[in-house]
């Protein structure tokens, strides 16, 4: 790459950190979960319906993920191997939501697991639309943010622990994917610098960052009115967290 394209490409990464920068204040501006959090208020039932729905976006993050490899034969074969290593990487950590879910004294047996919140499905959605249609780099723009976002919500992971009272064994999901996101980040830049070739390229990425972090802060902000909704006692769908000791 000439001094001119690594400038360019500087540049580029620049602005699209820019961009994240100011998604994640506008996400935290106003998101009803992350204020609960922050201000130390936040309890088992709210931290549990979370987890469920990451359970529920998490299960299909490996597929969408694989379905993008399937398209990228035409990008390159390091793209390929790149989508198709990481599907695999991330089969089965839904396991790991569910897991610390039961850790909070819920007993396995009364375990019921909800259908998907409607914001958690337009997420879902939306992610396997990206990865079905389209340009297939688009997608690496919801991984930019998503193998990054410990930068901006680690001191709240450290809340949760704090105030729960909760064991590292008890929040695996997030101990596991600290360890591991470091190294996807930078897979993932390098992905972009790689394939991304032409100023669309670049507004794709963007457009997918952009678009698919405001779709898990719209999941957020529906996971506090079903917590609401469950302290008025008008959940059907949540209320086995009820037993929760």
């Amino acid at each position: 790459m000439s001094t001119d394209e690594d400038v360019t490409t500087a540049g580029r990464f620049a602005a699209l950190d820019r961009k994240l920068k100011a998604s994640w204040e506008d996400l935290f501006a106003r998101s009803r979960l992350l204020k609960t959090i922050q201000e130390g208020r936040i309890d088992k039932q709210l931290y549990a319906i979370y987890l469920m729905e990451t359970y529920h976006y998490t299960l299909h993050n490996a597929r969408n993920q694989a379905l993008v490899g399937v398209r990228a034969l035409d990008i390159g074969i390091p793209y390929l191997k790149f989508c198709f290593e990481h599907a695999t990487e991330e089969t089965g950590h839904e396991h790991m939501a569910l897991h610390d879910l039961l850790a909070l004294g819920l007993p396995k047996e009364a375990l019921k697991i909800p259908p998907p919140l409607p914001m958690t499905e337009a997420l879902i959605a939306y992610l396997y639309w990206i990865s079905a249609t389209g340009n297939p780099l688009r997608r690496l723009g919801y991984s930019f943010w998503a193998e990054s976002s410990y930068d901006y919500v680690m001191p709240l992971i450290n809340r949760v622990k704090e105030d729960l009272d909760l064991k590292p064994a008890q929040m695996t999901f997030f101990v596991a994917h600290s360890k591991i996101d470091e190294d996807h980040a930078e897979q993932v830049r390098r992905m972009i610098t790689q394939n991304c070739k032409t100023e669309q390229d670049w507004q794709d990425v963007e457009r997918a960052m952009t678009t698919s972090l405001r779709l898990m802060g719209n999941m957020m902000e529906e996971v506090y009115a079903e917590y609401e909704r469950l302290r008025r006692e008008q959940s059907p769908g949540y209320a086995f967290l009820g037993l929760m000791k």
